[in-house]
């Protein structure tokens, strides 16, 4: 067999390897993830995504998706902040991530009902402790809003500006009338569903919590299993904005439907 061949062989099989160990936990039930495989899950998955921006200061930040008091800068997409391009040195630099997740997915269920697991070290209890423990976690893993409605959620984070939350600062105390003009979900088609529920952050930490219709007037999802992109929209004013995502719905296909 010639070199060349022989490359390629390994190249292949490398490729094939390291996509079997990003895929592992879908080879197991759920109560067999490790803590790092929820993470991934719930970080960087085909139902969660986490994009980060890297800015040099805080400006006036008491704008929400369209509602801007300030326009959205060029670099970042967030109202009121500049980064790092625009105003100079990195040390000044602060991380932000925000992570966008589809909740009425059931892989993104089943891992944080997998996280509560090991928190409370799950697999050391007696067989009864197990089954008390599961009938508390029902109603988080079967999900009642989930039948009728698209549920996404949007966490914030940064590992480098303590006491800094801007999805609580943003969305604390804000009403569903306050946003529906601005958060929307939609697919490349141009289909869109307006937000029908929202549930805000009560806490730093906490998420916020946005709901839409799965069906339309004529009875059709949002999305199915021909459709390319999911759209979930913060802010029409920069469609490059940090805030705004889009997943691959190829990749939210399980047993030829829609996880979502």
């Amino acid at each position: 067999m010639c070199a060349t061949k022989v490359l390629v062989m390994l190249l292949l099989l490398g490729l094939c390897l390291k996509v079997a160990a990003q895929d592992e936990w879908a080879k197991k039930p759920y109560r067999q993830w490790s803590k790092d495989e929820v993470s991934k899950i719930l970080t960087d998955s085909p139902w969660a995504k986490t994009q980060t921006v890297r800015i040099n200061r805080r400006g006036q930040l008491r704008s929400i998706a369209g509602q801007t008091e300030t326009s959205p800068d060029a670099s970042t997409g967030i109202p009121g902040i500049s980064g790092t391009g625009v105003l100079g040195g990195a040390h000044d630099a602060s991380e932000y991530k925000f992570t966008l997740r589809l909740r009425s997915s059931l892989p993104i269920r089943q891992a944080i009902v997998r996280l509560v697991q090991l928190d409370a070290k799950y697999d050391q209890m007696s067989v009864a402790e197990q089954k008390a423990f599961d009938a508390q976690t029902k109603a988080l893993l079967e999900c009642r809003e989930c039948a009728d409605n698209y549920v996404v959620s949007v966490g914030f984070g940064t590992s480098n500006s303590a006491g800094t939350n801007l999805i609580y600062e943003w969305f604390a105390g804000r009403t569903l009338p306050s946003l529906k003009r601005y958060i929307y979900l939609a697919n490349e088609r141009g289909a869109r569903r307006d937000l029908a529920g929202f549930i805000p952050p009560k806490v730093p930490g906490d998420e916020a919590f946005f709901l839409f219709p799965r069906l339309d007037g004529q009875k059709e999802p949002l999305l199915t299993p021909t459709d390319k992109k999911i759209l979930f929209r913060m802010s029409d004013s920069n469609p490059s904005s940090v805030t705004n995502f889009s997943l691959d719905v190829s990749k939210l296909l399980v047993g030829g439907k829609v996880d979502f």
